[in-house]
């Protein structure tokens, strides 16, 4: 079941984000347009997602409207691909649905753009967010107001192969350990298997939440809080790229071709095919299920060991239900999005197939008849959540990613990657990165 949000979802937000930006005025005139949903008496509500989400949001809609006879409900749903391009269509008919799923990385360009409603309002009275924090719920904020309602907790974590350890003689590493100790269980992996397999996939540039962690570490988030700048320095990122480079000139990290054919192909990820025994992939184990059939668990991301070093992990917030600023049901949405949160019977046909639920009383609900492997997911979900919370030290959770966001992590991966074939050495891609970056968030 999907246990974390991957910034993976954030590349397949790319047309979404395009679009978005692209339609800039046309969306923000048709805010106000002829009212969501067609001017029907029905509500409508629409989400994207696996037939099994499809089947579960069903289930609990059937049980809401038997509830809230007066409330009728028209569903719409699909998978991902196509589901911005067809929600901007709408919004600039003058017919956008009333509720909404909606991806936290796209959150903040619709709220700012007049296409989403601020449920403010509705706190406290028909919205009971007892239970959520106010980390969880900044990821729905934008500009102070609350556009959208998290569906669950996500967290970045590393997977490890259990079963792979086990056989070299090797146990699960303690959670709160040092990017020290990933290097050197890594190398310790390649050492014990003679070299057939590697500790840990690169993750120079492959997975971002890595690097994002790192920079928390630092006190530096990867955008700065104006959207029109990276918010790290040369040198956090200089650090990182030497790391790697170490790991992979030890052998704990595979070469640059393993990681080239694992990117956006998780039948090609090391842990997949037996190449290393961790991976910050978090589709490995995501929405579904594995992919791969050994025993698996789960960590933090690794701590910084050296002297000031902050908490860098941050916990994300599944997809939100957001409702159309132009609805003329947004009370009723705002009670659908409020049954969601709350009601025992929901959050038990929903599971975990939007996220880790976000509550302490939502998780102990569905515990019970999770997979072991499913408990190990949450348990870890649960620590990190918790750990967070209790930091006095952690920056707050990263703001909705600006336009060109798509752009920078690719060069992120690509960089890395030029730097792991030997093809440019860390100070020259470092001087061409920012060059880029910088470039990129000016448009």
């Amino acid at each position: 079941m999907g246990h974390q949000i991957s910034r993976r979802t954030l590349f397949r937000t790319a047309s979404g984000i395009a679009v978005a930006g692209a339609l800039g005025t046309s969306l923000s005139a048709c805010g106000g347009g002829t009212g969501a949903g067609g001017g029907s008496d029905k509500l409508t509500m629409t989400w994207w997602g696996s037939d099994d989400r499809h089947a579960a949001y069903k289930k609990a809609l059937a049980y809401f409207q038997k509830k809230n006879s007066d409330i009728k409900i028209q569903e719409t749903y699909s998978g991902y691909d196509g589901y911005f391009d067809k929600f901007n269509t709408q919004v600039a008919g003058g017919s956008a649905p009333d509720l909404l799923q909606m991806d936290t990385a796209l959150v903040a360009q619709y709220a700012r753009k007049g296409v989403l409603a601020p449920i403010d309002e509705y706190v406290g009275k028909s919205l009971d967010l007892t239970g959520f924090s106010k980390t969880l719920l900044a990821v729905g904020t934008v500009d102070g107001k609350l556009y959208g309602v998290p569906s669950g907790i996500g967290v970045n974590v590393l997977t490890a192969n259990v079963t792979g350890l086990k056989k070299l003689g090797l146990e699960l590493p303690d959670r709160e350990w040092t990017w020290a100790d990933l290097k050197k269980i890594a190398v310790e992996v390649n050492k014990r298997s003679g070299g057939k397999q590697f500790g840990v996939d690169d993750s120079g540039g492959a997975t971002l939440q890595a690097f994002e962690v790192f920079a928390h570490e630092k006190g530096q988030p990867f955008f700065a809080a104006d959207g029109k700048t990276l918010g790290f320095t040369p040198d956090t990122l200089q650090e990182w790229w030497e790391f790697w480079a170490e790991m992979r000139k030890d052998n704990a990290s595979p070469a640059a071709a393993i990681t080239s054919a694992a990117h956006n192909d998780l039948t090609k990820n090391g842990v997949v095919i037996g190449k290393t025994l961790f991976t910050f992939d978090s589709g490995v184990y995501g929405a579904g299920g594995a992919i791969t059939d050994a025993n698996l668990d789960f960590l933090p991301t690794p701590q910084g060991d050296w002297s000031g070093a902050r908490e860098g992990n941050f916990v994300n917030g599944g997809v939100l239900l957001s409702a159309a600023k132009a609805s003329k049901h947004i009370a009723d949405s705002v009670k659908i999005m409020s049954f969601f949160a709350q009601d025992e019977t929901a959050i038990k046909n929903m599971q975990m197939l939007r996220g880790f639920p976000p509550t302490e009383k939502s998780r102990a609900l569905i515990s019970a008849g999770l997979s072991d492997t499913d408990k190990k997911s949450m348990d870890i979900a649960d620590y990190i959540s918790k750990r967070v919370t209790k930091a006095s030290n952690a920056l707050p959770t990263p703001q909705p990613p600006p336009n060109g966001a798509d752009q920078i992590w690719d060069l992120l991966f690509q960089s890395n990657l030029a730097i792991a074939f030997g093809k440019k050495t860390i100070k020259a891609q470092l001087g061409e990165f920012f060059d880029q970056a910088t470039g990129i968030l000016a448009e």
